[in-house]
């Protein structure tokens, strides 16, 4: 069986990668795996995800545009229930707001994929091997996160011998900034190196590798600006490179 591996994540979001279009369906069939097997809050949201996903998510963006009234009107609930579901799922860490809502304009969302992958990663067997297979590609999902009934991936505890560099530093602020942010893509991050006004960061995929420096770089910037001014550009690689 020859089992296409992905290469990266492209700009704006695009999923760029020999095979992404089947990657589309298995990420919904994951979902729906878990809504017909599951049990309790994450069955349901699930479900309701996948049909935000069909109905509005936007593949070349990354994104997706909804008001609440339309939430509500799409999964046949008051506004205010929609408000709840949604918000349990920014608590879940499916989706993040990549555009808070403002006068004449509605959110825009994105969706964690790895939170999603660890999620349903209980599941993905009972489609079958081969799609379990898929899914497992360790260059395009980081297998590393942990699948439980939270969840939201926890950092671990950094090395009491590496308190003193400029990564750890900046991840503890960057981790008070936003938690779900952080446990989703940044806390699997290492510091490879620093020289000359260059700081290298270590993820343990390319796949992370490549959204964290397509959809966050100028943040990770921002907060590593804050505890070394000297360092002006930032290289997400992963550890294998």
């Amino acid at each position: 069986m020859n089992v296409k591996q992905p290469q990266t994540v492209g700009t704006q979001g695009k999923v760029a990668f020999a095979g992404s279009s089947a990657l589309k369906y298995d990420i919904l069939t994951s979902l729906l795996a878990l809504a017909a097997a599951g049990q309790g809050t994450e069955q349901r949201l699930a479900m309701r995800l996948t049909l935000l996903i069909t109905a509005r998510y936007n593949w070349r963006r990354g994104t997706f545009n909804v008001g609440q009234r339309e939430i509500a009107r799409m999964w046949n609930v008051t506004e205010r229930t929609a408000k709840r579901e949604m918000s349990a799922l920014r608590k879940l860490g499916w989706i993040a707001i990549t555009i808070p809502p403002a006068r004449g304009r509605v959110a825009e969302y994105e969706i964690v994929f790895p939170a999603v992958f660890a999620t349903t990663r209980p599941y993905w067997a009972a489609v079958g091997p081969d799609f379990e297979a898929r899914m497992m590609q360790s260059e395009s999902i980081p297998v590393d996160i942990p699948a439980s009934d939270n969840v939201v991936p926890l950092r671990a505890t950094l090395p009491a011998d590496r308190t003193g560099d400029v990564w750890p530093a900046a991840a503890t602020f960057l981790e008070k900034q936003d938690p779900t942010l952080f446990a989703a893509w940044f806390a699997q991050l290492e510091e490879d190196s620093v020289d000359v006004g260059h700081l290298t960061l270590t993820a343990p995929s390319r796949f992370i590798a490549g959204y964290v420096e397509t959809h966050f770089k100028s943040r990770l910037l921002s907060a590593v600006s804050q505890i070394d001014r000297g360092i002006r550009e930032i290289r997400v690689v992963a550890v294998r490179e």
